[in-house]
């Protein structure tokens, strides 16, 4: 993963609409994925207009700090968490902030050109939790 495809995967990875019930899906289809490839628990969670719809610690995650890191993350940069990530430079004062999560794994929803929410996952290396995340929201694109 390098700075050029998250890039690319914020101008991809949008939507023309976000329903509680696809954020549902997405977060299913995640675990889905991490228990099919029997990788390390994660949490999920997913942010849509301040409203959390979805939050899910698999068995053996047992906090969510990371999660709302990440989300901070995004909605206060308005890009992905790894994108910050690669952009140290312009976010110095977030490296050591612990409200801030300075690598990858939080994701924007954007509708119509607007950072409308959050979709977190946090278990995994963080080009990993990003990963995962960006191929599994490209399948309902």
């Amino acid at each position: 993963m390098d700075k050029q495809q998250v890039i690319q995967d914020e101008k991809e990875v949008v939507f023309k609409e976000f329903t509680h019930e696809l954020g549902y899906k997405i977060a299913q289809r995640i675990i889905e994925k991490v228990q099919a490839s029997k990788l390390k628990p994660v949490g999920v969670r997913i942010i849509l207009d301040d409203l959390v719809i979805f939050q899910y610690l698999m068995d053996g995650k047992n906090e969510s700090n990371w999660l709302k890191r990440k989300e901070k993350t995004v909605l206060d940069s308005g890009h992905s968490s790894l994108y910050v990530f690669f952009h140290q430079d312009d976010y110095t004062g977030w490296i050591d902030d612990e409200q801030y999560a300075v690598c990858g794994g939080g994701f924007p929803i954007i509708i119509e050109g607007k950072v409308r929410g959050v979709i977190g996952v946090s278990g995994l290396k963080h080009d990993e939790d990003h990963m995962l995340l960006t191929e599994t929201v490209r399948e309902f694109i």
